[in-house]
């Protein structure tokens, strides 16, 4: 039973805590005002100076005004934004706490444990940061000898104690002492509640696995792969919470990239960095990237799945040889042979008059110019050409004002001989441009001439009709990168490459080469490796495309996001030997049912007269299926992959294709799917869908599916 007193006494420190983060809240505020105030005052005396005489400021003064503004104004945000910090630690000032004695200490220091560190008058911490050293005691060890690093060296010592709080509207609710990272039952009553629309922290309950990916500061590159539902995404956006904090001097916001499947899902993790006290990061998709490295329009990954759904073939053939180690091979020698020997050069001539031949091309590319990158030796080649094409140029005027000059006269001979000129040059300037101007689809298809007959008379075609598939828009853009034809992104530190399981290994290379700089966390899930044709995914291989090939990689086993029942469904949509583990509450059963209008629509109705059934999707097996059933659903809305996709109110049912909603979740799914082939990359979509439920699960399909899935639940 339950110490009341003690219940009590910690009822009391919890209210300490709260008058003094009211405290601290109104002291910020009230520096806040204070800036106003001197920003207010600083522009009247300003305004009054300038009504009396206009000119009694001069433009110096006038811009040390400006500056001296914008010094208060940054000021001004910073006490805003503490004064929001501690405001959002009312609710759960704290969440856990361990009683450490240190090695040769007599006494145990109380170590309550919260989102941000809060001190008394007096200095002294009444609340530690949940990403200080000492803390990482409570997620990972238990009560008895123990030891962690801290800047000074490694800290020995012994856990007397381990609580753990739960927190109910600003309120302690009950406390367990406990000797695991987070007691079980306490998990799942934080589980069991409604899903908002965006992704909630998990600072009170990070498990031990999860911390180990969080906490892992000097990995270079780090993978971490893990079922759905395992928390990947909450892990990788609490590590950039936790690097931030430990590398103020060098890791800011602004200098954390998150590689994004698209903007609903960069909308729904958007709250995250901000609960955690950091600045949100920039978020940016694969497409985007490669976009704007090729510089031309390219597909986009959801409608190359749409298309390889619906056709056979070729194309598949094209994605599955253009996903593997091979093909990187491919480009890598086709890049040395380029940087070696560079285009096929020839005499560039008029007739028998040579303004320079192959031999002199040759030789500067390869001997003189060899220093630079192939982009820069052809630029200077340009140079080299139209320093002589000049002489040329001068020569041929003085001819043609010779011819021209008995039939024009003034500006209309200068006209006459320049366009008498340009044509005569125009041949070897299209020489120049077709040797020295590099397309990158004309590049790419160089590149594949030793690929398959199939794949490089497919590259041919794409270049002479200038179009980019998108399985090969990393490719060429990893050209473009490794030649130097477009420069790197030098600016961002750290990247983190969300749903990594939906790229090739060129994909991720062209990730590498674009951000040299950039330390990276990668994270995915094999069993969601969806698009048709792709090998199946090897996370072991993840840290060699970016040049780390021992890189560790950290596996999440278990599933929280779905009541045991959905996950026990949802593991029996897996192919053999790729089940996650169950972890959760019980809960209602899913359902499998021939598909129905009527039926469908009911299961909607049902779930939303259900308290804890906020957020509600119905998931299709393509998006022109999802458009179908939007215009049948009343109030749902489509969410169609592109760049102003955004997360509705959680009073309107969502739809879309699987793809779509890669790394969203919802209180409650409805899946509808056709009768189709079941093979195992069918049974990872189908996976991929269900997978999204939180508490409400719905099948809708067809019999003769229905029957060879073959679930009994």
């Amino acid at each position: 039973m339950r110490n009341e007193s003690e219940l009590q006494r910690e009822r009391e420190y919890t209210a300490q805590v709260q008058q003094l983060l009211l405290a601290v809240v109104e002291q910020y505020k009230g520096y806040a005002d204070f800036h106003d105030e001197n920003i207010r005052m600083m522009l009247s005396d300003a305004w009054e100076e300038l009504r009396m005489k206009p000119t009694a400021l001069s433009p110096q003064d006038l811009e040390q005004l400006s500056t001296e503004i914008n010094r208060i104004l940054a000021r001004r945000a910073f006490t805003q934004e503490l004064a929001q910090r501690y405001e959002r630690m009312l609710l759960e000032p704290f969440f856990g706490r361990i009683d450490f004695r240190e090695e040769n200490e007599r006494e145990a220091e109380k170590i309550v444990i919260g989102l941000y560190s809060l001190k008394d008058q007096q200095g002294k911490l009444l609340v530690h940061d949940w990403r200080a050293p000492v803390c990482s005691l409570y997620y990972d060890a238990m009560p008895g000898k123990v030891a962690y690093d801290s800047p000074s060296g490694r800290i020995k010592g012994t856990i007397t104690r381990k609580r753990q709080y739960r927190m109910e509207e600003g309120r302690l609710k009950y406390f367990v002492d406990t000797d695991v990272s987070i007691d079980d039952e306490m998990l799942l009553d934080i589980l069991s509640r409604a899903k908002s629309t965006h992704m909630r922290s998990i600072v009170s309950t990070i498990q031990r696995e999860q911390n180990a990916a969080i906490r892992k500061e000097n990995a270079r590159v780090l993978s971490v792969v893990g079922g759905a539902g395992s928390g990947k995404t909450s892990v990788a956006m609490h590590r950039a919470a936790y690097l931030m904090y430990h590398q103020r001097n060098l890791l800011e916001a602004s200098r954390i990239a998150v590689i994004s499947p698209g903007s609903a899902f960069t909308e729904y993790i958007s709250t995250v960095l901000p609960d955690l006290g950091e600045e949100n990061t920039q978020s940016i998709t694969t497409h985007e990237i490669m976009k704007s490295v090729i510089g031309h329009s390219c597909e986009t990954p959801l409608k190359q799945t749409e298309r390889l759904i619906a056709e056979e073939g070729l194309r598949h053939e094209s994605v599955r040889f253009k996903s593997g180690p091979a093909f990187s091979a491919l480009l890598d020698a086709f890049a040395d042979r380029f940087r070696t020997i560079g285009p096929e050069f020839g005499d560039m001539a008029l007739g028998k008059s040579v303004l320079i031949t192959k031999a002199e091309l040759e030789k500067l590319y390869r001997s003189e110019f060899r220093l630079l990158s192939p982009a820069l030796r052809l630029v200077r080649l340009k140079t080299v050409i139209n320093s002589r094409l000049e002489s040329w140029d001068k020569s041929l005027r003085s001819q043609y004002e010779e011819r021209l000059n008995k039939s024009y006269r003034g500006r209309d001979l200068d006209i006459a001989v320049s366009l008498a000129v340009s044509q005569h040059l125009q041949p070897i300037r299209k020489q120049m441009r077709k040797v020295l101007d590099i397309q990158p689809l004309k590049l790419y298809a160089m590149a594949l001439r030793d690929a398959p007959a199939h794949i490089s008379e497919a590259a041919a075609e794409n270049a002479q009709g200038n179009l980019i598939w998108w399985e090969d828009a990393p490719a060429i853009a990893y050209l473009m990168l490794k030649l130097g034809f477009s420069q790197p992104n030098r600016h961002i530190l750290h990247l983190l490459i969300d749903e990594a399981q939906d790229y090739s290994d060129i994909c991720l290379r062209a990730l590498h080469i674009h951000y040299p700089r950039a330390h990276v966390t990668i994270l995915g899930d094999p069993n969601q490796r969806t698009c048709p044709g792709m090998p199946v995914c090897d996370p072991d291989t993840w840290g060699d495309c970016f040049g780390e090939r021992e890189a560790p990689v950290v596996r999440l086993s278990k599933c929280y996001r779905s009541t045991l029942p959905i996950a026990r469904m949802c593991n029996a949509l897996l192919p053999l030997g790729h089940k996650t583990e169950e972890f959760g509450r019980e809960g209602d059963f899913p359902l499998i049912l021939p598909y129905n209008p009527d039926q469908l629509q009911q299961s909607i109705e049902e779930w939303r007269k259900e308290p804890n059934m906020h957020s509600i999707a119905v998931i299709t097996r393509t998006q022109h299926q999802a458009q179908a059933l939007t215009s049948l659903l009343p109030d749902s809305m489509l969410l169609t992959g592109d760049a102003n996709d955004m997360l509705p109110d959680e009073d309107r049912v969502v739809v879309g294709g699987y793809h779509v909603m890669k790394g969203l979740e919802f209180d409650a799914v409805a899946v509808v799917w056709p009768d189709c082939e079941l093979s195992e990359e069918e049974q990872r979509r189908l996976y991929t869908a269900c997978s999204r439920a939180l508490h409400g699960l719905c099948l809708f399909s067809g019999e003769k599916l229905i029957k060879e899935l073959g679930i009994v639940l």
